[in-house]
């Protein structure tokens, strides 16, 4: 983890879209809260039970939010966040601690704002409120989804509906480098890591998605579509 030279968040051309509501004054309060860190692949960037103090928003690389396993049992892996996505939200009126985890899935810079100052910016801006509400629910949405698929599709069912997730929602492209280790997409799709690799082979025989050396494309989306429908 190291300290990077910040960008005032009046001219950062990173800007999430909920803080584009946000007037030049208000964006000069929130520049005053927040620091700007960048965090190496692996590294815990918020610890689940730790006192949530900001609100975390990625301005660079990826990163994932779990729910660590106690006594034995697996991480689960709640969701995966690119650039432009914000973390941490629920906390705001909630909890004083973390309910989970973040870490870095590759090299990534975060920008930690107050969670304080946050609170203040809602209360004194409808628009921006608004805007991360609908964020907020858009994310609490999906895990509504995921846990649905868990339990209710069978391994093939689950890692194309995280593949097509991945596409659409992630790395936004049907090519990409995965950045996320066999274990990652196991803890995300509620199963054990042989599994995962069994039916990325699958898929890969079917000339379904190509996966060579960690580049991954998606040769047949809609074949995929078709497994995480029926499967």
């Amino acid at each position: 983890m190291s300290s990077n030279e910040k960008a005032n968040c009046l001219f950062c051309q990173s800007k999430s879209e909920c803080f584009k509501r946000l007037g030049d004054s208000e964006l000069e309060i929130a520049d005053k809260g927040k620091v700007e860190i960048k965090f190496n692949k692996s590294e815990i960037i918020a610890k689940q039970g730790a006192f949530a103090s900001h609100v975390m928003y990625v301005k660079k690389g990826l990163v994932k939010q779990y729910i660590e396993g106690e006594q034995g049992h697996k991480d689960v892996i709640l969701n995966f966040f690119p650039p432009g996505q914000i973390i941490g939200l629920a906390s705001l009126f909630g909890k004083s601690t973390f309910d989970f985890s973040v870490a870095a899935v590759e090299n990534s810079i975060l920008c930690l704002i107050d969670i304080n100052i946050v609170r203040n910016l809602i209360h004194g801006n409808g628009a921006f409120a608004t805007s991360l509400i609908k964020k907020m629910s858009g994310t609490t949405l999906y895990t509504y989804y995921q846990l649905y698929d868990i339990v209710n599709k069978q391994l093939n069912g689950r890692i194309a509906g995280a593949l097509l997730y991945l596409t659409k929602e992630v790395f936004k492209s049907k090519t990409f480098n995965m950045s996320l280790s066999r274990k990652d997409l196991a803890d995300f799709t509620g199963m054990s890591t042989m599994s995962a690799i069994r039916v990325l082979n699958d898929f890969k025989e079917e000339k379904i998605i190509l996966d060579k050396n960690g580049y991954f494309e998606i040769l047949n989306i809609e074949a995929l579509e078709q497994i995480s429908k029926t499967g």
